[in-house]
């Protein structure tokens, strides 16, 4: 368990390519150290979140592509507080 504790960030760097770890005390075993779901699915997950903050950067740029302010930003501001 000692060892655990002091190495438990190069314990999750190995979890995070599929190694599994039991845990002992005293000889005992007392828990099993594994990636809360598969490699796969977590970079399945990365990749959509990372296309869904793409996305919507892309909305971005779009909607403020050709956007001219005929007066000062200040001013378009200040309108829009009415």
């Amino acid at each position: 368990m000692h060892e655990a504790k002091t190495r438990l960030s190069k314990l999750l760097a190995e979890i995070e390519k599929g190694e599994q770890f039991v845990i002992t005390r005293r000889g005992v075993s007392l828990a099993r150290l594994v990636a809360a779901a598969p490699a796969t699915a977590r970079r399945a997950k990365g990749h959509a979140q990372r296309e869904r903050v793409n996305q919507v950067f892309a909305a971005m740029a779009q909607l403020r592509s050709g956007t001219v302010l005929d007066v000062p930003m200040k001013d378009a501001i200040d309108q829009g507080r009415d």
